[in-house]
């Protein structure tokens, strides 16, 4: 748990929190660099490596995810993943001869098939940071959109007017209060009256309808990158949407995961080890999993 510290602060971890980051907490930024943090965690955990010795899979996948590829050759005896950048041109302007390799402590020249194995995130080499940037941006507005609605539920909305400087402070000070949940009370410092003007866009969405559109982004940042949402309602599904919606899942991240197998593969020929990778056991498209329709009908799905 946190500890409250000075000027309103929090500390948790040894990690201090001022007012100020307190305050700005629900702002766009802020809402925007969780989301990110979040969904690339997520991406994360995706594959499970193994046989990968002293290397760790997290390794692997950041630069894959971040760059589109990853280069695995020996370093100081044991193997290791590097950033690192394509040069030798060939017929075909996507493949190449060398890779250049670098970390904070080395760089070096290498040559691909012979003393590096290059993997790929896909069949392309995109990264998959762009697809969580573009999550996260609309999963931010959407977050920042929902806490104004919660703020603003608690009074009768509207804009407020003021005359001048002491007024807008007295309107600062009020709906700061009322944004932290505490009593709050406008003072005419002015003598002249605050008013509110009312404000009605027709663009305010229902708080229920906005948890649902947050859902929403996240079922489909998974299904983007061939991942069921755990909320999926299977159970109210058309049992050929069922069939076809596990089919275009498993058409989208099988060329993920053909990669992987092919970049372990590479590396066991090369280096001599028993890489493997397979998709995480928590995404759930094993016949067992699926309505009991499926296996009657024999429309079982195919098993990664």
């Amino acid at each position: 748990m946190g500890f409250l510290v000075e000027n309103g602060g929090i500390e948790y971890g040894g990690i201090k929190i001022g007012r100020k980051g307190l305050e700005n907490a629900c702002t766009y930024p802020d809402f925007f660099r969780y989301w990110r943090d979040n969904l690339f965690e997520r991406l994360m955990r995706l594959f499970i490596w193994e046989g990968t010795s002293s290397l760790e899979p997290k390794e692997i996948e950041e630069r894959l995810y971040l760059a589109g590829h990853c280069g695995i050759a020996d370093y100081d005896g044991e193997l290791t993943a590097f950033f690192g950048s394509f040069f030798g041109p060939t017929k075909y302007y996507d493949e190449f001869t060398g890779y250049n390799v670098h970390c904070p402590v080395y760089s070096n020249t290498y040559t691909i098939s012979k003393n590096i194995v290059v993997i790929n995130n896909n069949s392309i080499k995109n990264p998959s940071i762009e697809h969580v940037d573009h999550y996260a941006y609309l999963l931010a507005h959407c977050e920042v959109t929902m806490m104004k609605q919660f703020v603003e539920a608690r009074d009768s909305g509207g804009v407020p007017i003021a005359q001048n400087e002491k007024a807008k402070q007295s309107i600062l000070n009020y709906q700061k209060n009322m944004y932290n949940g505490k009593i709050g009370v406008i003072s005419d410092l002015a003598g002249i009256g605050v008013e509110y003007l009312g404000a009605d866009r027709k663009t305010q969405i229902n708080i229920a309808e906005l948890w649902e559109v947050r859902k929403n982004l996240l079922k489909s940042f998974y299904s983007d990158i061939g991942v069921r949402a755990s909320f999926d309602k299977k159970s109210n599904a058309v049992i050929d949407e069922v069939t076809a919606d596990t089919s275009m899942l498993l058409y989208n991240v099988s060329d993920m995961l053909e990669e992987r197998k092919k970049g372990a593969e590479a590396v066991n020929n090369m280096f001599g080890t028993s890489w493997t990778v397979r998709l995480s056991d928590e995404i759930d498209y094993n016949p067992e999993n699926q309505p009991e329709d499926l296996t009657e009908k024999g429309g079982e799905p195919d098993v990664v």
